[in-house]
């Protein structure tokens, strides 16, 4: 049982960790905001990164993402993997990354599994090699150990234990598991944000490499990259078959703030743009929306507007509901409800939104 430090009000859908209950969060943020992000300070200091996004005047520029972050010499970016070295810019790039993969037979468990080709066998024959789900094939799972946002709830946190500065990965090990039977690649993580310079080049050598096969490249992604990168990884799914997945976290600014520890102003305007260029291949799902229905802040107000935000651009956009597990620093939260489910579906429904799919459904509870 969690009880909100502004409003005194009590509830199991109010971390303690965070220790203010989603109203206030709204409606108080000038009064608690640096109290939260306090929290969200320590939770990067444990790690040695970067508490906040450098933005020191004479510091070198990153402009990858959101943050546009400018790094004093020997300093990190927010995201861990970008240093100003003797003056220049040093991260991920052509020849290796912070990053690690494994081959997973499909169809799998992926937040697009519903509408996608691996899954499903939409697209056949130009974009799927079975009219179903593609058993017997296989999907290039690409975790990147890096990400720019600090979400609390982070499923994959166990990235964060790489040693900054670590050696890279090299790209030619990534090329060895290139196997005849791989149909498609995902880049997740952490996120390949930070490091989509290097998925990108991956991804075109290796559909060179496959230029007489079906090779589909797909994102898990937040969302927050520059718009030229963000188009560069649209461009690759469009013409693959393959689509990217954004998480929309939460809805007001401040409940992300929260969560996440930065804003999703660019997430949503890069949602926006994506939503326009996914129009080109309609046949075919190129952006999927997910979200974490976490109990107690990503609430009926915040799934309000998601819901609406999708709908506005197309009720054509799939979204993936997904149940939340507690972990990481929000892990005094239960699991997702069936009730919270139930409302998530009927918002949905309101909306019009055609294709909707309910995640993690093992994880769904009966309790409060």
């Amino acid at each position: 049982m969690g009880v909100c430090r502004a409003c005194g009000r009590e509830s199991v859908t109010i971390s303690s960790k965070i220790g203010f209950c989603v109203r206030c969060i709204r409606e108080k943020w000038p009064e608690i905001g640096r109290e939260i992000e306090k929290i969200h300070r320590l939770t990067r200091k444990d790690f040695g990164l970067p508490e906040v996004p450098p933005k020191a005047p004479d510091g070198l520029p990153c402009n990858l993402c959101h943050h546009k972050c400018r790094i004093l010499e020997g300093e990190y970016g927010y995201c861990g993997v970008w240093q100003n070295r003797q003056g220049r810019l040093i991260g991920p790039g052509r020849d290796g990354a912070y990053v690690s993969w494994y081959l997973d037979p499909l169809p799998t468990n992926c937040v697009a599994d519903f509408v996608c080709p691996g899954g499903t066998g939409a697209g056949y024959p130009h974009f799927a090699y079975l009219p179903g789900p593609e058993r017997g094939y296989a999907n290039l799972a690409v975790f990147y150990e890096a990400c720019n946002f600090n979400c609390l709830y982070c499923q994959n946190w166990h990235f964060r234990n790489r040693r900054l500065g670590g050696p890279l990965i090299s790209s030619a090990n990534m090329f060895a598991d290139l196997k005849e039977h791989v149909s498609c690649v995902c880049f997740f993580g952490g996120d390949p944000g930070p490091q989509a310079l290097h998925a990108i080049f991956w991804a075109d050598k290796a559909r060179e490499l496959r230029k007489e096969k079906i090779f589909r490249v797909c994102w898990e992604t937040n969302g927050a990259e520059n718009f030229r990168v963000i188009k560069e990884m649209m461009r690759l799914s469009l013409g693959s078959g393959g689509c990217i997945k954004i998480d929309l976290k939460a809805a007001s600014v401040t409940v992300h703030q929260a969560l996440c520890g930065v804003s999703n102003k660019q997430t949503w305007e890069n949602f926006a743009l994506l939503a326009e260029m996914a129009e080109g291949r309609p046949e075919l799902p190129a952006l999927v929306a997910s979200t974490l229905l976490v109990p107690g802040y990503v609430d009926e107000e915040e799934l309000e507007k998601i819901a609406s935000f999708i709908s506005s651009l197309s009720k054509d956009i799939p979204w993936s509901l997904l149940a939340y597990y507690p972990t990481f620093y929000l892990d005094d939260l239960p699991t997702t409800s069936r009730r919270h489910v139930e409302m998530a579906l009927a918002i949905a429904k309101k909306y019009g939104l055609k294709k909707v799919n309910i995640g993690n459904r093992h994880l769904i509870s009966e309790a409060y």
